[in-house]
């Protein structure tokens, strides 16, 4: 049976990853990473070796950030500004914004399934354990989650060429 340690050894770098592209934030996903790995560690005892170890610290990780995101929707929005200033980006960091927009616009399911194939590097069986669908299903999000990317990604690149076309 691993330890906690070798658990954390090997997964925290793919958990913090997955946690920053769900989150949006570097220093949420830091909170929330150790939040996942307290409570692996208190699950150590009831954890089969028989698991899929990875999907096991994975669902651990996806409930922590649904815990976190049904806690914060809980919390009233902020008041809106009376001032807003646009900030213009260099276009280099739009790529990373319009990446997590678009990762915004997609459904819970198509999001999960996405994030943890691409980001995380879980396999279909992995994630199918981690979020309690099917195989099967998996894939459909995941073809899903692509083809709403692509679309929305090239719907921002069309838009920033014609923004460059109208300052030249």
């Amino acid at each position: 049976m691993p330890t906690a340690l070798e658990v954390f050894e090997r997964h925290h770098r793919a958990v913090f990853r997955f946690l920053q592209r769900l989150e949006g934030s570097a220093e949420e996903a830091e909170d929330l990473a150790q939040e996942v790995f307290l409570r692996v560690l208190r699950a150590m005892d009831g954890y089969e070796e028989r698991q899929l170890e990875r999907a096991w610290v994975f669902r651990i990780a996806r409930n922590v950030w649904l815990d976190h995101r049904r806690a914060r929707a809980r919390v009233p929005p902020c008041e809106p500004l009376d001032d807003v200033h646009v900030v213009r980006f260099p276009t280099g960091q739009t790529s990373g914004l319009a990446l997590d927009e678009a990762l915004a616009r997609l459904g819970d399911d198509e999001r999960d399934a996405f994030l943890l194939r691409e980001v995380a590097g879980l396999g279909y069986l992995e994630i199918a354990e981690v979020t309690g669908a099917t195989p099967g299903a998996v894939r459909s999000r995941i073809h899903r989650a692509r083809l709403a990317l692509r679309k929305t990604l090239a719907s921002v690149q069309s838009t920033r060429d014609a923004v460059n076309e109208q300052e030249r």
